[in-house]
């Protein structure tokens, strides 16, 4: 099963960069629209409601639930050294972080890492294949789809008995990812399809091969 997973997205790859285009932008028109009415004035409004301390300190908080997840990747792309060092991190900002409200572990010299399934599938050859946009997810691949799927399984308000506490997590989790791209939106410029699909691109590239980037699909925008 995972032979024929690996060789059916790579094979995607062969395809070309971006062969949906067409459907992608009917997709990111329709998350677009989402996104107007709906998800960018909830986002607008808890940035406006929450005093900045206090979005940061949930942002914290989400991001050291997600530390556990991110050494294990680092373990499984035969980093150790890393893995430890964002166990450590992990359980400093727990203890004296306060349940990861303060980035203790910045302040020690123990700077936060990116890494995800989607990642680590790629450091174990697993191609990309063609730039897909999901409804209401965004932007995406075959191979960072199934490390997203991985990836929702370490989210640890999923196991949470309480629906509702459960719900309120997911829904709190989306506004405050959201909120922290409003300031990004200035940065868009021309072909809103062109620019979002070229930065997920590149940074996937950036995060996959740990700071060396390459700009080969860059030549569709131009």
């Amino acid at each position: 099963m995972w032979l024929v997973l690996t060789v059916a997205i790579s094979g995607c790859a062969t395809q070309g960069i971006d062969p949906y285009e067409s459907s992608n932008r009917k997709v990111q028109a329709f998350n677009d629209t989402a996104d107007r009415f709906l998800l960018k004035p909830l986002a607008r409004g808890y940035r406006a409601v929450l005093p900045d301390a206090v979005e940061r300190g949930i942002s914290n908080v989400f991001s050291n639930l997600a530390e556990p997840f991110v050494a294990i990747n680092q373990l499984l792309q035969g980093k150790p050294v890393q893995g430890l060092y964002d166990g450590g991190r992990f359980l400093v900002n727990t203890t004296l972080g306060i349940g990861g409200l303060f980035d203790v572990g910045a302040g020690l010299g123990l700077e936060k890492h990116a890494e995800d399934f989607g990642q680590t599938l790629a450091v174990w050859g697993v191609g990309q294949g063609p730039y897909l946009v999901w409804p209401f997810w965004g932007p995406s691949n075959p191979r960072d789809a199934v490390g997203d799927l991985v990836g929702s399984f370490a989210f640890v308000p999923t196991y949470a008995d309480d629906v509702g506490v459960r719900n309120s997590a997911y829904a709190l989790w989306v506004i405050n990812r959201r909120a922290q791209l409003l300031d990004a939106e200035r940065l868009i410029k021309g072909d809103r399809y062109l620019f979002i699909r070229d930065a997920y691109l590149q940074r996937r590239d950036y995060l996959v091969n740990d700071g060396i980037v390459t700009d080969d699909f860059l030549d569709d925008a131009l």
